[in-house]
């Protein structure tokens, strides 16, 4: 049994699919990388960086 397909395969379809899927994977990397500077320059800033 064969599905009807409804939509385009044309290539600039599939491009702006994978551009949009990098993108949000981008996204959701720097949220995660923005919450663990956040979280590390909370931890004793201070004493870090006191001169020896």
């Amino acid at each position: 049994m064969e599905l009807a397909v409804c939509y385009d395969h044309s290539s600039l379809e599939l491009a702006w699919s994978i551009f949009l899927e990098i993108t949000a994977v981008f996204l959701i990397m720097a949220a995660f990388a923005a919450m663990r500077l956040i979280a590390l320059s909370g931890k004793d800033p201070v004493e870090r960086f006191q001169p020896a």
